[in-house]
């Protein structure tokens, strides 16, 4: 095993020079790159990222002027000369600042998205690079190997030790093997160029690559590991889940404009059915129906109007007084904004679970592609120490005379076709851990071990895939729900949760997610008041849940504005 060890560390050196680019004397003046100084150099070099961080900076100014609309808007409601909304209107200062924290929300994840999308992209043309480079040095190892044996072919040929017809064929194996590395060091050539227009670096300055090698544990249980990071990293699985968050936050800011244009008392059928466990669309839009034809009577008729002058009674139709967005014309031209906004969020909700149903398939599928790449590299492992050792038992054989030169021949070009597949299934290797790192949103940036793979050790992956687990340290869940209403309109709001009473718990208290508490405890029926600035993004925050004096549970809340789900999860012995 250590001599297999050894071989292969060999094999991917620790440090790759680029030979035969440049005279042997400007090695020493060369400049070495890792992998990770490459990361940076790649990303200093990019255009791409430089725009989303300038456009992380613009969603964020556009931030706060949401706030500031928003603050002003309440000032110009107050005042004795406000105008009336329409729904639209409503609904479109209600979410201005929830959509203006959605999209600079977006903006960051779209900038580390593309972080990782970079770093694949160097790391390709880098290692690209490095299997040009072993290709080139293995290759120069062979010219040199058959340059000797054609001067002692010669040196024979002088004494009639050899014929000329041997001599000839080795000359012919010379020159095909200068030929070969003539189109290594090409390959290597347009490798260099390619690293180095990506990296800001002159493709004919003298810098060299290296790297060691390392690998990445693949169980099952990893696989799981990965899909959980990717469901919380991945791009579009968080923009599909902060649609569906907007679109809840939407149905729940026009149920709430409803009840407070029209009353509660004639939301009620329709708050009712919206609390059940499944929504009955077909008794839902007639009970719908119901409502505006509720509305619309109430401005239908006549109102009596007494003349305190003249004693008689004017009947107003009641058309005459209706207020330029009152009764339907609230809804502008979209009296059906509520049932519209509901299917809205269904359909979103929908597109976030077949998001991440193919987010999940996808992390398997690339892990198999990974295991498959892990199971070649292990057999050219295996064979490049077999054919070292064959090679080493036939060089001996050859120094006494008991081969002949064709089978030292054959055992040597063996050697070097098992290093070459050996190059090779490394590198495809590290290009599979690479994509799998790409499909899972980074999950493998904290997996890898250096070393040569331990192939003797690795898991087969032939195992069936079972249900995914809980995370782990995760126990059982809860659904619950939070809601934030304005104690002190525009200067502080009032926090509230509901849990399951079989959670057990008797308290809640807020922290930001970096373990900094927000207030203090609060019975769990109770209210947590604070300023409104700190409620403005209730995903960043975290809820830990008290029985007496223990924490027993905790949750991220979930949703947009004043209201969302809120799933707990209880601790684990000794969290």
């Amino acid at each position: 095993m250590r001599k297999l060890q050894k071989a292969a560390v060999a094999l991917v050196a620790a440090a790759v020079i680029v030979q035969g680019l440049m005279p042997a004397g400007a090695l020493a003046e060369e400049r070495r790159i890792t992998l990770e100084e490459a990361l940076k150099l790649g990303a200093a070099e990019s255009g791409e990222l430089a725009q989303s961080r300038l456009q992380i900076q613009a969603k964020t100014i556009e931030l706060t002027q949401a706030q500031g609309a928003v603050t002003n808007q309440r000032e110009k409601d107050s005042s004795l000369l406000a105008k009336p909304h329409s729904l639209s209107q409503d609904l479109g200062i209600g979410l201005k600042f929830p959509e203006a924290r959605k999209l600079l929300g977006e903006a960051k994840r779209e900038l580390a998205s593309k972080e990782l999308q970079l770093r694949s992209e160097v790391e390709k043309l880098y290692l690209t690079m490095l299997q040009a480079a072993d290709n080139a040095a293995l290759l120069e190892q062979k010219w040199v190997q058959t340059q000797k044996r054609l001067i002692t072919l010669e040196t024979k040929l002088k004494f009639g030790a050899a014929g000329q017809e041997e001599a000839d064929k080795q000359k012919d194996a010379v020159d095909r093997a200068q030929s070969e590395l003539k189109v290594a060091r090409l390959a290597l050539k347009s490798a260099k160029l390619q690293l180095g227009e990506k990296l800001g670096i002159d493709p004919e300055s003298t810098f060299t690559v290296e790297a060691k090698p390392d690998y990445v544990v693949l169980t099952q249980e990893q696989m799981w590991k990965f899909v959980a990071y990717a469901e919380k990293h991945d791009f579009e699985l968080y923009k599909d889940t902060e649609t569906r968050k907007m679109a809840e936050e939407k149905v729940h800011l026009t149920r709430k404009l409803y009840s407070a244009k029209f009353g509660e008392k004639d939301m009620r059928l329709i708050e009712a059915m919206y609390s059940t466990p499944a929504m009955d669309y077909e008794l839902f839009m007639a009970n719908y129906d119901s409502l505006l034809g509720d509305i619309k009577r109430k401005w239908e008729g006549i109102f009596l109007i007494p003349v305190p002058i003249v004693p008689i009674i004017v009947p107003v139709p009641k058309v005459v007084l209706q207020g330029e967005y009152d009764g339907l014309r609230y809804f502008d031209d979209a009296p059906y904004s509520l049932p519209v906004s509901m299917l809205e969020a269904d359909k979103a909700r929908l597109k976030e679970q077949d998001t991440r149903k193919k987010l999940i398939n996808k992390v398997k599928k690339s892990y198999l592609d990974a295991k498959t790449a892990e199971e070649a590299y292990a057999q050219a492992l295996k064979l490049v120490d077999t054919r070292k050792t064959e090679l080493e038992a036939a060089s001996k054989k050859h120094a006494v005379g008991w081969i002949k030169d064709d089978e030292f021949e054959k055992a040597s070009q063996a050697s070097e076709e098992a290093q070459k597949g050996a190059i090779a299934g490394y590198y495809a290797y590290k290009s599979a851990l690479s994509a799998l790192n790409v499909v899972s949103a980074g999950a493998l940036d904290s997996s890898w071990k250096p070393g040569t793979l331990p192939y003797l050790a690795i898991d087969d992956g032939l195992e069936p895939i079972g249900e995914q687990p809980s995370e782990p340290g995760g126990g059982r869940t809860f659904s619950g729900k939070w809601a934030v209403k304005d104690a002190v309109e525009g200067v502080t709001g009032e926090l509230t949760v509901q849990v399951p009473k079989e959670l057990g718990a008797t308290a809640f208290a807020l922290f930001t997610k970096d373990g900094r508490l927000i207030g203090g405890k609060v019975p769990l029926d109770g209210k947590l008041v604070h300023l409104n600035v700190v409620f403005a993004d209730m995903s960043g925050l975290k809820v830990q849940f008290y029985k007496d004096a223990e924490a027993i549970a905790e949750a991220v809340p979930d949703g947009y504005g004043s209201s969302g789900a809120l799933p707990v999860t209880l601790k684990g012995k000794g969290e």
